[in-house]
């Protein structure tokens, strides 16, 4: 008979306890070319959609503006646009399937961390 181990949690667990099971880390590149630079496919990974999505601005240029859309259900709502100064932003209380972020910033490319709880 398999158990699991004493560290998982199912699902509404999780939701209920406002932990996650587990995390993934992504280093993404927005080059100063104005296109959508996507993350990772969190809804057809094994670990299905993200709970929590942290952004983190690790170099460029912190006047930039970061244009953001999250990808919720299967489909992208409305851009986000805010200010790489502004950084970092956690996105909670959503499941997340994937963000895409691009930058219109002409000096420098900006790297961003995002962290995904789920």
């Amino acid at each position: 008979m398999a158990t699991k181990p004493l560290n998982a949690f199912t699902v509404q667990e999780s939701n209920n306890l406002k932990v996650s099971e587990t995390y993934l880390s992504q280093i993404i590149t927005c080059a100063d070319n104005d296109t959508y630079v996507e993350s990772t496919d969190w809804a057809s990974s094994t670990t299905g959609p993200a709970k929590e999505v942290t952004i983190m601005l690790r170099t460029g240029d912190t006047d930039a503006v970061i244009t953001i859309a999250l990808k919720i259900a299967g489909s992208y709502g409305d851009e986000i646009a805010i200010l790489s100064s502004s950084l970092p932003l956690t996105i909670d209380r959503l499941l997340v399937d994937r963000i895409k972020i691009k930058t219109a910033d002409s000096d420098v490319d900006e790297v961003l961390s995002i962290i995904s709880q789920h």
